[in-house]
């Protein structure tokens, strides 16, 4: 009868334990609760991630991420602060940092399992009646299959810190590209408002000679019409130059009160390309075929598991029972039961390792197939980027040299036939705007040969030294970034 209740209480209070989460929860009643919380962890993300990135995060990461905003003027002061402070690096470096975690979970034995039975029938032995039985039990794999699983791991961590590369490249590139815009459209609003200055000047002398009887009213009216388009377009100028500006914050993660300096310009026409060097650099480092390949890695990786699948696991348990004093036997003496056993499991239902090996067959020619696509996108892009820095360079060769001082000479000797009262207002005219569209067009494409060296850069995967054509190497972990963690 003692047994009895003892087993009683031992069953309600097992029932307790069970029902205790369900009470709980039962208690939180409120079914906005959920919503509530969700709420406060959205307010709580942005003063967690700013409290991270001032503490653990720059000292784990050794990026310049306190790195002051400055005055920056040149573009590659600009990819400097993009580099340590764009957001989207930081997140892929998160990644990255996230991913090198799993290896260890991954090459780790799962948790050894116990298992108490305090409550029911136990049996009644010669040494008396069992009163709770024990048991701890630990799964052991072969070690080749935590290696293998391992390495599936890290070869993720792999293709997460060539993203991270790719995402470098691509800020890098994206500021640069932005940077040159904003260099056009601001020297653009010089040259334009340089010449609407000498436009008005032959407007005042157009109506000096109207006034004085030697012309008609049409030339003060042809210029005072050119004056308001030379005004309209300087207003989409100017909105352009504030979209670029606003544009390079976003790149830099500044605020939009941090004032973008006048642009640098630069030598463009100087630039020494290596066309075969460039092509096989790119073909080695390109972040995009790297992470491809290691994508085909893991695939052979995870082959390599499944096979090994196949073989069973280890388990080793030891068991315990506790034995009652008393019992049914007079000889009873209550000596608790113990024993060790070993287990393995039965890997009998082939289809699903037949399933997982040609998973991961299919996978490696995917990935086969995948890096041999993006192998020519990335040999287009850097051939294409070279054809337009060639050809632009050369057409700023020419503005240069031959077709903006040709209409700048037919500026001058038209204004100064007008001014003696026998020139023609409209050639004039005519000549003053060929010359303007000149003269932004040679801004236009010095920032397109900048932007497709920043193309080019971004293609093949590193930046390239100016003076020598060469890729230089290293750079293409950008390394204003960070540094570079091998994952493998």
């Amino acid at each position: 009868m003692h047994g009895n209740k003892t087993g009683l209480r031992l069953m309600a209070a097992a029932v307790l334990i069970l029902l205790a989460p369900f009470g709980m929860l039962g208690c939180g009643g409120s079914p906005f609760a959920l919503d509530q919380q969700s709420r406060g962890r959205i307010e709580r993300a942005e003063e967690w991630r700013s409290t991270l990135l001032r503490s653990d995060y720059r000292a784990n990461m050794g990026s310049a991420l306190a790195q002051e905003l400055g005055h920056p003027q040149t573009a590659e002061e600009y990819v400097s602060l993009a580099l340590s402070r764009n957001p989207a690096i930081r997140s892929a470096e998160a990644k990255v940092r996230r991913l090198l975690e799993r290896a260890p979970q991954a090459r780790s034995l799962e948790d050894p399992m116990l298992m108490v039975a305090p409550v029911g029938e136990m049996a009644e032995t010669a040494a008396g009646q069992v009163g709770v039985m024990t048991s701890l039990s630990q799964r052991i794999p072969l070690t080749s299959k935590l290696d293998a699983r391992g390495r599936v791991a890290e070869l993720e961590a792999a293709q997460a810190e060539a993203e991270l590369q790719q995402v470098k490249l691509q800020v890098a590139a994206d500021t640069r590209r932005t940077y040159w815009t904003f260099f056009f459209v601001s020297r653009a609003i010089q040259t334009t408002e340089q010449s609407r200055e000498l436009l008005a000047q032959l407007r005042d002398v157009a109506d000096a000679q109207f006034r004085a009887g030697q012309r008609n009213q049409q030339d003060v009216l042809r210029a005072a019409a050119e004056l308001g388009n030379l005004d309209t377009e300087l207003t989409v100028l100017r909105q352009r130059r504030d979209t670029a500006a606003a544009m390079l914050r976003q790149l830099i993660d500044a605020p939009p009160s941090q004032p973008i300096g006048e642009p640098q310009p630069t030598e463009g026409d100087e630039v020494v390309v290596k066309r075969d060097a460039l092509l096989a650099h790119a073909s080695q480092t390109n972040p995009s075929l790297r992470r491809i390949s290691e994508r085909m890695a893991q695939f052979e990786e995870q082959q390599r598991f499944a096979k090994l699948n196949r073989w069973p696991d280890l388990t080793v348990s030891l068991s315990y029972n506790l034995v009652d004093d008393e019992g049914l036997s007079p000889v009873a003496n209550g000596d608790d039961q113990w024993w060790v056993g070993f287990g393995i499991n039965l890997p009998i239902w082939a289809e699903k390792y037949d399933a997982a090996e040609r998973e991961a067959v299919f996978g490696r020619l995917e990935a086969a197939s995948e890096l041999a696509a993006e192998r020519n996108r990335v040999s287009f892009r850097v051939e294409d980027a070279l054809l337009r820095l060639e050809s632009q360079r050369e057409v700023l060769r020419l503005l240069r040299e031959q077709v903006i001082p040709d209409a700048s000479a037919a500026v001058e000797a038209a204004a100064t036939t007008y001014r003696t009262g026998s020139g023609d207002f409209l050639v004039l005219v005519d000549n003053w705007r060929k010359l303007l569209s000149y003269q932004v067009m040679e801004h236009q494409v010095v920032a397109n040969v900048e932007q497709a060296l920043a193309d080019l850069q971004q293609a093949v995967g590193t930046d390239i030294d100016r003076l020598t054509g060469e890729p230089i190497t290293g750079s293409g972990d950008m390394h204003e970034g960070g540094d570079k963690e091998s994952s493998r």
